[in-house]
């Protein structure tokens, strides 16, 4: 269908008028709004491509609305992907556009919003009138949407989009270093809604689940399913009393962590924090030599590269309340830098920052020791 519409507009701008290629300063409100923008949660946030993807710096505002509803959509996955500044997909898999090179996905905040930093697409085929942006909006009913841009999209191209639902025109403007920006508000068919009742069973605490755990847990425990893309990873290691010697036994320690994605994906059947921390979570209890072990597989860090790649866990014990720790780490993450290790906090007595290795069946090894220090 992409292909369909592409060669589409490849004709009608043959016969399209001259493109008023003008892109206005941002004003004052646009600053306000990009800034609300750039201060959501990573989890919001697509980054594209790295710092010396050649093209024009490109910095999109999305808002999902529901068409029939007028209601903002959160809480939806987007999967965006376009075409290097040549014009070229390069997909991994020739017969499917949607794994062109560049492409990332995120999930829209309680505002139905995420943020994209990215490069002008290049035309594509031989019209110098067909920049477009690739949205799929994962379950809606189409899932495909196109961003395209005012200031390179011909008279009747312009037509065509603005009689297609399926198809937005954005207004490019640009800040004082000349990065393109623009906010698109874009109005979807039957999008997969979070039920009401699903939102208000979300605990007020972000971070915790220990007690959500189920009754019959053991010190170790499956984090994600053997069917679960991505490499595998057993977590493991010995949590200790606040002496760092003796072994603290009967202890919840809850994980989670995202897919290979970067992504806290859900399945729709979530309750509690799940319906934060998506399915790839899980609870074990030490043992007497204070062991825990999880099967997972190798997280992959959030969308626009902001954090490490990381697994999340809490501490609840008899005499202590459920607290975090610093999130685990592994080395060589080429997202670590000096600065994060020199200002990282150590809740967890040793260092967050562990070793992988392989074992004989091929899956990673990470070994992480943890003192047992509550906050007062």
């Amino acid at each position: 269908m992409n292909s369909k519409i592409a060669l589409l507009l490849l004709i009608v701008g043959l016969f399209s008028c001259a493109v008023d290629r003008n892109i206005a300063e941002l004003n004052s409100i646009d600053l306000n709004e990009l800034e609300a923008y750039f201060m959501l949660p990573p989890a919001h946030h697509i980054k594209i491509g790295n710092g010396d993807e050649p093209g024009k710096p490109l910095w999109l505002g999305i808002e999902l609305i529901d068409k029939s509803t007028q209601q903002v959509i959160p809480n939806q996955r987007i999967h965006i992907y376009h075409t290097d500044d040549t014009g070229e997909y390069h997909p991994s898999n020739l017969s499917d556009e949607t794994t062109a090179r560049l492409n990332g996905e995120a999930i829209t905040n309680k505002q139905g919003r995420i943020f994209v930093r990215t490069i002008l697409p290049g035309d594509y085929g031989s019209s110098s009138d067909n920049r477009h942006i690739h949205t799929t909006v994962i379950g809606a009913h189409p899932e495909a949407y196109d961003i395209h841009f005012k200031q390179f999209t011909g008279k009747m191209g312009s037509n065509f989009i603005n009689s297609s639902d399926q198809h937005f025109l954005a207004d490019l403007k640009q800040n004082q270093d000349s990065v393109l920006v623009s906010f698109v508000k874009m109005e979807i068919k039957k999008p997969v809604l979070v039920k009401e009742t699903d939102r208000t069973q979300r605990p007020s605490c972000e971070w915790c689940g220990a007690d959500e755990a189920p009754n019959d847990i053991s010190w170790e425990a499956q984090l994600a399913t053997e069917d679960e893309p991505g490499e595998r990873l057993i977590l493991e290691g010995t949590i200790f009393q606040k002496d760092g010697v003796s072994p603290a036994k009967n202890v919840i320690v809850y994980a989670y962590q995202t897919n290979a994605k970067g992504l806290y994906e859900k399945k729709g059947d979530e309750t509690g924090n799940g319906l934060r921390h998506g399915h790839i979570r899980a609870w074990v209890k030490t043992d007497e030599q204070g062991r825990y072990k999880f099967y997972t597989i190798k997280p992959a860090p959030y969308p626009n590269l902001g954090e490490p790649a990381h697994v999340h866990m809490t501490l609840k014990g008899d005499d202590f309340d459920e607290y975090w720790i610093s999130s685990t780490w592994f080395e060589g993450d080429e997202i670590i830098t000096e600065d994060m290790m020199k200002n990282r906090t150590r809740i967890g007595g040793f260092s967050n920052v562990v070793p992988l290795q392989k074992d004989e069946n091929g899956n990673w090894i990470a070994h992480r020791d943890i003192i047992i220090n509550p906050p007062q």
